[in-house]
C-alpha cells in the first residue's frame, strides 16, 4: 500500500499522489530514527554490532558536524530494545576492564635502593675532614693566643667583651679539635674494615663466577624473561636471581653492597 511521506496517510493501490500534500506516494515511509548513543565512531562501530548479533538491525552512525561528534542512530521501534541492548554491552565492557586490571601484575612500589660507598672512600672523606677540623681549631686557638699577648694590637675591645670572645671561641675552636680527634679514629677504624671488606667481596665474586653462570641463570628462570623482548625485565630478573645467591651464601652483608654485586656480575655476564 502506498504511503504519503508528509502527512504519513495510506492510500489504495492504484494512487500515486497524495491530494493533500500534492507529493509522489511511496511504497514504504521511512522510519523515524532516535540517537542511542555518542562518541568514537570505533567504540560506535563495535556497538552497533553487537545490536546487531542481538536483533537491532536498523542502527546507522552519523557524523553530527555541528557538534562535530559521531552519533549511533535506531529505529524508533527499535529503541527500547537497543537501549537494553546496549546496556548490557557497557556492564560487559566494564566488567572486563576491572577483570583485565586484577589480571595485571600490580606494580610494586619501589623504593629508593641505598647507594654502596667504598669504605676506603667513607675513610678518605673522614681523613680530609679530620685534616680540615684540626686546621681550623689550631688556626683558631693560636688566634686567640697572639690576642692575648697584645699581637694583635687592632682589636681595641673591653676586658668583659674580650673575655667573652675567649670563652666562646676557645670552646667553638676545641669542639673543632674534638671532631678532628673523632675523625681520625673513624677513618682509622674505616680503613682496617675497607681490608676486610675487598677481602669478602673478592671471596663473593669467586663464588658468583663458579656458582652462578648463565647456565645456571637460565635453568633458574625457565625462559621467564626474555632480553630482546623486554630487557628491563631481563634485567631485573636476572639480578634478583644473583641477589638471592649473594644472601643465602653470604647473609651478612648490607643491602648496598649485595646490590653492587649483583649488578657487577650481571654486567660480567652479558655486557
Amino acid at each position: 500500500m502506498p504511503w504519503c511521506p508528509v502527512c504519513k496517510n495510506e492510500y489504495k493501490e492504484g494512487i500515486s499522489r497524495c491530494a493533500d500534500c500534492n507529493v509522489d506516494l511511496v511504497e514504504e515511509l521511512e522510519k523515524e530514527t532516535k540517537a542511542v548513543y555518542f562518541g568514537e565512531r570505533q567504540k560506535l562501530e563495535t556497538m552497533n554490532e553487537f545490536l546487531k548479533e542481538n536483533g537491532v538491525q536498523s542502527g546507522n552512525i552519523t557524523l553530527d558536524e555541528g557538534e562535530q561528534v559521531y552519533e549511533l542512530f535506531v529505529a524508533e521501534p527499535d529503541l527500547k530494545k537497543a537501549v537494553q541492548i546496549l546496556g548490557i554491552f557497557l556492564q560487559e565492557e566494564e566488567e572486563e576492564n576491572e577483570n583485565r586490571e586484577e589480571e595485571q601484575p600490580k606494580k610494586q612500589k619501589i623504593e629508593p635502593a641505598a647507594v654502596y660507598v667504598d669504605k676506603k672512600y667513607r675513610a678518605d672523606e673522614y681523613k680530609t675532614s679530620a685534616y680540615t677540623l684540626f686546621f681550623v681549631g689550631v688556626l683558631g686557638i693560636v688566634f686567640l693566643i697572639c690576642m692575648g699577648f697584645g699581637v694583635l694590637p687592632f682589636f681595641q675591645l673591653s676586658t668583659t667583651t674580650k673575655l667573652m670572645m675567649y670563652v666562646v671561641l676557645g670552646t667553638l675552636f676545641l669542639v673543632f679539635l674534638g671532631f678532628g680527634v673523632y675523625s681520625i679514629k673513624a677513618y682509622k677504624r674505616i680503613l682496617a674494615e675497607s681490608d676486610e671488606e675487598e677481602d669478602k667481596i673478592k671471596e663473593v665474586e669467586a663464588h658468583l663466577k663458579k656458582c652462578v653462570t648463565k647456565e645456571a641463570i637460565n635453568a633458574s628462570l625457565a625462559g621467564q624473561a626474555d632480553k630482546d623482548q623486554n630487557p628491563e625485565a631481563f634485567y631485573f630478573a636476572i639480578t634478583e636471581v644473583i641477589e638471592e645467591e649473594i644472601q643465602k651464601t653470604f647473609p651478612d652483608l648490607e643491602e648496598a653492597l649485595v646490590a653492587k654485586l649483583a649488578e657487577d656480575h650481571y654486567t660480567r655476564l652479558y655486557d
